[in-house]
Order: structure tokens, then C-alpha cells, then sequence
């Protein structure tokens, strides 16, 4: 019997749970959340800014080696 090996997947700043439609990652937690969260929580925090900071983390994980993933569309509340 062959088994699958699950992927981790890296979730950046404000990205969309995979297998949800209303579950959020907060970088600034490091929790998963509702999208209430970031107005209630972070309303003065600059989102742009978390999201580009965790981007280049992702990136310099990618260039060491990773096992995680991460879709280059993944869908980003900032995006909509």
C-alpha cells in the first residue's frame, strides 16, 4: 500500500486556509482567524507591509530547502 506524504503548506500574511472560505492566517498572531479579526485586532497594523515581510520569508525558506509550499496564487484577503 502506497502512502501519500502530506505537504505542509506555508501561509503568508492574510492568506485564505486552504479548505475554507472565511479562515485566515494572522502573521501577527500566528493564529488562524476570521476576517473580523484584522479589523478588530490589527486596525491601525500596516497589512501590506506583514504580508511582504512573511513573502521574503518564504522566499529565503524556498532557498535553503523546504518541504512546505506555498501556491503562487494562493488567495490573500489583500488581494481581493
Amino acid at each position: 500500500m502506497d502512502k501519500k506524504t502530506k505537504v505542509k503548506r506555508f501561509y503568508a500574511h492574510c492568506d485564505l486556509i486552504e479548505g475554507t472560505t472565511d479562515v485566515w492566517y494572522c502573521s501577527f498572531c500566528n493564529e488562524l482567524v476570521k476576517d473580523k479579526h484584522f479589523k478588530e485586532e490589527h486596525l491601525n497594523k500596516d497589512h501590506n507591509k506583514k504580508f511582504i515581510a512573511t513573502l521574503d520569508e518564504w522566499k529565503r525558506k524556498e532557498a535553503r530547502g523546504t518541504s512546505r509550499v506555498r501556491p503562487e496564487n494562493a488567495p490573500n484577503r489583500l488581494k481581493r
